[in-house]
């Protein structure tokens, strides 16, 4: 029977969580010495008691134990990610879009902006910076691109160390409006678009965007906005917590983001859509793909178990967008393959490379839409975590290392 802790909560024993994980005690114990749990005395002064989410959240989650590997639980009040659904500040994300949220609407929220503070969707023309150019640019991958577009918005922004959030938010809409505008795939110069989506789809599509696909553009960075503490949206809290602006946060996200098991996994689900679509089996494909050793992308997630409600609000989109392209069946075909076979379920890296795809979008522009989705809750991070004492996050190293010479 779970005791209650020296506040009035509900606690778990450690009996219940060795249960409840399905280890032995020791294990228990190890995982409070590494710090991987965290546990508080009872009243009674000897029993261990352990916060029942936490314990949750290492059950739903938990990987094999690696050599090596830390885990840090940082207390939030922006995301709130689990199998029962995706909220942000409390609101349900995947209802919040199905009811017509854009990407700005939800970064708005994650930054909580006032009412008189709008995004300017005006202007489309390509504003790469001058000192760089366009040529050599198209030449980079979408994400260098990034990362030179907000350094240089860095530059130029003189009251870039001002943390104060009404600040930070400004900062935020020029380095977005900036990225999505700045990138050099296909030329956008000329076009009069009206809305962010729109100019960010001329800079990765030559196709036409009709609305119900511009909807699906901008519905894929509502739903990648933020979700929780992620690889990238930890280095931006810790870059905040030395107090860096908030363009050198986003640099620490873009830099983590690149890393193949983040923001690039969609590239591989791009590919293999176009694989199965240009062989015309793709149960080869995939047979292929497997017998090389290679992990089937798009499928499985850390924290899901039931479902990503990522993937269906996404998916649903594009089925709108694209229902008279007959892609869309090498999509399906592609999806039940793997399904058949493997109980893992659909990801939003699935949706993400299923839009890229139909929209003839390079396989890597995924990774452009993930890292200017993700750059509102990275700066969402960062605010919340101005508040914090700074250089909190001060790792101690135990040198196991050569025995230093005298």
């Amino acid at each position: 029977m779970s005791t209650v802790d020296s506040n009035g909560n509900g606690g778990l024993t450690t009996a219940e969580v060795a249960d409840l994980l399905g280890v032995k005690r020791q294990t228990v114990y190890a995982y409070v010495s590494r710090g991987i749990l965290h546990r508080q005395m009872a009243l009674d002064g000897r029993t261990s008691l352990f916060d029942r989410a936490e314990v949750e959240e290492l059950r739903l989650g938990r990987r094999p134990d690696q050599e090596g590997e830390m885990r840090t639980m940082l207390a939030t009040r922006l995301t709130k990610v689990s199998d029962d659904g995706l909220w942000i500040r409390g609101r349900d994300l995947i209802s919040m879009v199905k009811d017509g949220a854009s990407f700005h609407d939800v970064a708005d929220l994650l930054w909580e902006s006032p009412p008189d503070e709008r995004w300017d969707g005006s202007g489309t023309r390509n504003t790469a910076p001058s000192a760089v150019d366009p040529s050599v640019l198209r030449d980079m991958p979408l994400l260098d691109q990034l990362r030179i577009i907000v350094s240089i918005e860095s530059a130029r922004d003189p009251l870039r160390h001002d943390l104060s959030p009404k600040s930070v938010r400004a900062a935020g809409r020029r380095a977005i409006t900036a990225m999505g505008q700045g990138l050099v795939y296909n030329d956008p110069s000329g076009r009069d678009d009206d809305s962010f989506s729109a100019t960010l789809w001329h800079a990765l599509s030559s196709e036409p965007p009709e609305p119900s696909r511009l909807r699906a553009l901008d519905l894929a960075l509502a739903l990648l906005a933020d979700h929780g503490m992620a690889g990238s949206t930890f280095a931006a809290r810790i870059a905040a917590s030395v107090r860096a602006d908030p363009y050198s946060v986003i640099t620490s996200g873009l830099g983590v983001i690149g890393g193949t098991f983040h923001g690039a996994a969609s590239a591989a689900v791009h590919d293999l859509y176009r694989d199965a679509a240009q062989s015309g089996d793709p149960a080869a494909v995939v047979g292929t793909m497997q017998a090389r050793g290679a992990q089937v992308p798009g499928f499985g997630h850390a924290i899901y178990r039931k479902q990503d409600g990522r993937y269906g609000a996404l998916m649903t989109q594009i089925v709108d967008g694209w229902s008279e392209d007959q892609r869309l069946q090498t999509v399906f075909r592609v999806r039940d393959v793997i399904g058949e076979r493997n109980d893992a379920i659909p990801n939003v890296d699935l949706a993400l490379g299923a839009l890229t795809f139909l929209a003839d979008m390079p396989s890597h522009a995924g990774e452009a839409i993930f890292a200017i989705a993700r750059t509102a809750g990275w700066l969402a991070h960062a605010m919340e975590e101005y508040e914090e004492k700074p250089l909190r996050f001060r790792s101690k190293a135990r040198y196991i290392g050569p025995t230093p010479q005298t």
